[in-house]
């Protein structure tokens, strides 16, 4: 009976009872990764290799907002629905105590960064989508700030790494109002989230370990240095390496293998380094202070 009224009979079901009732943590158990193309390596500046990926995410958003992005085709020939894409960006799951749920925003002109403990909001759109060498600069000076992370700051993301009723408690109870609300809020509204790492990823052919060491870092780093309720996390290592992290609710793993495939096909057309890594242009900008 469902079927005779529902785009999809089963769609909101498996949604919530496969994904959104479960009270166990993310990590690990749904929480997926997807790896960088590893017998290539554009660059091994960690600031650079971040700011391309993060115009190529920006640009690929554009495509989903203005409906201009081709549907995936079965045999070339049969086009798969493409509702999910839309919730790809500007999008997180929210702890519940029963059941979690799934908020989107139609816009976000900031992306979070987080590095050494400490979350920075970065501005990624002034009436155009910056450059990547614009970015850069902001990733740089993240990168070269020494301040020290704000007391509870460091660890904060654990929360989502964690059980869900835990998490669903703590956040009502001490992320209700005030520069708590306004932190988190931040956050939970970006476009996405961008981890820069202080390990390298590393690939050796000769040294299978290091790629599951590579695996292992993507599934859940630190276990604090993800957040895990976010669409993806964008992870990048201090080689230039990178790869993400996904919450799997709002979407099936073959949309972001899409834009992870777009991305890096994206990135070595249309992205352009200098003899010394950089992303070239002329930067322009600054970033703002940490949350």
């Amino acid at each position: 009976m469902k079927s005779w009224w529902s785009t999809n009979y089963v769609s909101d079901w498996w949604e919530d009872y496969v994904y959104l009732r479960g009270r166990s943590p993310l990590m690990i158990n749904s929480n997926f990764y997807g790896i960088d193309a590893i017998l290539m390596q554009p660059t091994k500046i960690q600031a650079a290799r971040a700011a391309s990926a993060i115009n190529s995410c920006l640009h690929y958003r554009r495509l989903v907002e203005r409906q201009e992005l081709e549907p995936i085709l079965i045999q070339g020939l049969v086009p798969l629905c493409s509702w999910q894409y839309e919730r790809i960006f500007n999008t997180v799951r929210l702890p519940g105590t029963e059941i979690d749920r799934i908020q989107h925003w139609s816009d976000a002109n900031h992306i979070v960064v987080y590095y050494k403990g400490r979350y920075f909001k970065v501005i990624i759109y002034k009436g155009r989508i910056l450059k990547p060498c614009e970015i850069q600069v902001q990733i740089q000076q993240i990168l070269d700030d020494k301040s020290e992370p704000l007391p509870g700051e460091e660890k904060l993301a654990a929360l989502t790494a964690g059980d869900r009723i835990h998490w669903a408690n703590v956040r009502r109870n001490f992320f209700f109002r005030g520069i708590n609300k306004l932190s988190l809020d931040t956050i939970e509204k970006a476009a996405f989230v961008v981890a820069l790492d202080d390990v390298p990823y590393e690939y050796d052919q000769s040294d299978p370990d290091k790629l599951d060491r590579y695996g292992r870092v993507l599934l859940h780093g630190k276990g604090y240095d993800r957040w895990f309720d976010k669409s993806f996390t964008l992870c990048i290592g201090s080689n230039g390496r990178m790869g993400f992290n996904a919450e799997h609710s709002w979407g099936d793993a073959a949309v972001m293998s899409h834009l992870w495939e777009l991305i890096v096909t994206d990135e070595a057309l249309q992205i352009r380094y200098d003899e010394n890594g950089n992303c070239m242009g002329t930067p322009e900008l600054v970033p703002p202070p940490p949350i």
